[in-house]
């Protein structure tokens, strides 16, 4: 499976596209990954420079052509707005060049289909960048599940408060700032739910407002339902996935990188009201103790579920394996996701202007 036949097994030659905030998460995990980054790409000359000679980097483009006529990279990595990204990648995942591209993979079910088909027929990798299912504690949480200590798993919860972002290319996606957030808590959900077989959403905008601020929304697969929420306006800001089974409850903080176990206490009635308590207390403890020593010392850094997946796919391409995020996988995300917008224009949403007209593509 893909892989250039000049890529190095010790070192790859990277070039990053786009120049923007996500770029400086990047930059380190690149190199830690065995990642030799070669030059960057952004439409902004000025953001370019900025980000070449913060980290060092060599040469700056201002196109992705450029960068790739002048550098000859193995990888790039594709950090634009989400309506660029199949322009900017399916040309270089034609000449064979592996890609790993920010999410969602694209605004477009088709965009993001002929991303996968650009990937089979150069031969080449390409990789979503679904962070999340990467960090520490939703390993722990897969594996769990992998190995059946929750018994089956009967309803996954994802929750997601915070601020929405600002950012200028908004208005080319779905649902504005909720658009832009809602990838992550999605992709979770669905990891956990399967394939989906029902889904009914709503958006929520206060008085006043012209943008949704908060979106609902239920699913259903199989014997399994999935509940996914995201708020603009709750405070404070949470990050949680809840997955529910017939022996156990695993709840996972994201932001604090905790994960509770919970399950029942064969004891008296009166014991049963306290002990659930006392032993999510030691757990959360423990873990944050853990967290603390860990942060001090530096051995985790911000998202570090995406320097986990860049080692992974930097090792898929040298061993000519399959990405650790699939293209299906983005695929799907991008697929319900315009099922989501579409029903929540069936449930009322047509009066938010941000839901006008994408929605209909």
């Amino acid at each position: 499976m893909g892989g250039r036949p000049e890529a190095s097994e010790l070192l790859l030659r990277v070039g990053i596209v786009g120049c923007g905030t996500i770029a400086n998460t990047h930059v380190p995990y690149i190199r830690q990954a065995g990642g030799h980054l070669v030059a960057v790409a952004d439409a902004s000359v000025v953001q370019a420079n900025d980000l070449a000679d913060r980290y060092g980097i060599q040469r700056a483009y201002c196109s992705v052509s450029d960068l790739v006529e002048a550098e000859h990279p193995d990888v790039i990595h594709v950090l634009t707005p989400p309506h660029t990204h199949a322009e900017v990648a399916i040309p270089a995942l034609e000449r064979g060049i592996h890609v790993l591209v920010e999410k969602p993979m694209a605004v477009d079910p088709a965009e993001a289909r002929a991303m996968r088909n650009a990937a089979v027929r150069g031969g080449a990798l390409l990789c979503v960048d679904h962070n999340r299912l990467f960090d520490p504690v939703v390993l722990r949480a897969r594996q769990m599940v992998e190995d059946g200590r929750l018994g089956d798993v009967v309803a996954v919860e994802s929750y997601q408060a915070g601020s929405a972002s600002e950012r200028p290319w908004l208005g080319r996606l779905p649902g504005g700032g909720l658009g832009d957030l809602l990838p992550h808590p999605l992709y979770l959900l669905l990891h956990f739910l399967g394939d989906v077989e029902e889904l009914h959403a709503m958006v929520l905008a206060g008085a006043g407002q012209k943008e949704p601020e908060e979106l609902r929304v239920l699913m259903r697969a199989g014997a399994c339902s999935g509940a996914l929420t995201i708020s603009s306006r709750a405070r404070p800001g949470i990050n949680t996935l809840r997955i529910c089974g017939t022996r156990m409850t695993l709840e996972v903080d994201l932001n604090n990188m905790t994960l509770v176990q919970r399950r029942d206490f064969q004891v008296p009635k009166p014991l049963a009201k306290v002990l659930p308590a006392v032993d999510a207390a030691r757990q959360l403890l423990l873990q944050t103790a853990g967290n603390a020593v860990a942060f001090a010392a530096g051995r985790v850094r911000y998202y570090p579920g995406m320097g986990i997946l860049i080692r992974r796919f930097y090792g898929a391409i040298r061993e000519r394996k399959e990405p650790p995020v699939a293209p299906e996988e983005g695929v799907r995300v991008v697929e319900i996701t315009k099922r989501i917008w579409e029903s929540a224009s069936l449930a009322g949403a047509t009066e938010v202007a941000s839901l006008r007209g994408e929605v209909a593509r």
